[in-house]
């Protein structure tokens, strides 16, 4: 599926075939490295792919050959899972599998936390008490010049 976009002036634009159009081109840094991943060398010659690179990123010390990509251990992977899944399917038709939904506890809901919500979930009792006359409101807030 591709990305195709509409600009302001109404011409389509089809971005993924802009990126296969210029995955040879040498790409903007330091890395000396083409669009698609590839290390270049002098006169922008393809030195190392990115699947050779990539290689190297994911080998593991103990065993030089370790590869992601390796055939042989994606068909390891395969049977691995296929056998998985065979047993699993077994386990179901031999009712060995308990089909009924697992009951679980909902989790409890968090304290509320914070300013705002500490202070909403705080419960005040509030006083009212007569107005102060306007001596009364001198006297409580103290002298005015000393």
């Amino acid at each position: 599926m591709s990305r195709v976009y509409k600009t302001a002036r109404g011409r389509m634009i089809d971005m993924d075939k802009i990126k296969l159009a210029n995955e040879n081109v040498i790409a903007i840094g330091n890395m000396k490295v083409n669009a698609r991943g590839d290390k270049l060398g002098a006169g922008g010659q393809v030195e190392a792919g990115r699947n050779q690179i990539m290689d190297q990123v994911y080998a593991v010390p103990d065993s030089p050959g370790f590869s992601p990509n390796d055939p042989a251990r994606r068909a390891q992977q395969k049977t691995i899972i296929e056998t998985n899944k065979a047993k699993e399917l077994h386990d179901l038709a031999s009712n060995l599998v308990n089909s009924a939904p697992v009951e679980t506890e909902a989790p409890a809901e968090p304290k509320a936390r914070g300013a705002l919500a500490s202070s909403v979930a705080k419960t005040v009792a509030v006083v009212q008490k007569p107005a102060l006359s306007p001596a009364e409101q001198k006297k409580a807030n103290g002298p005015s010049r000393i």
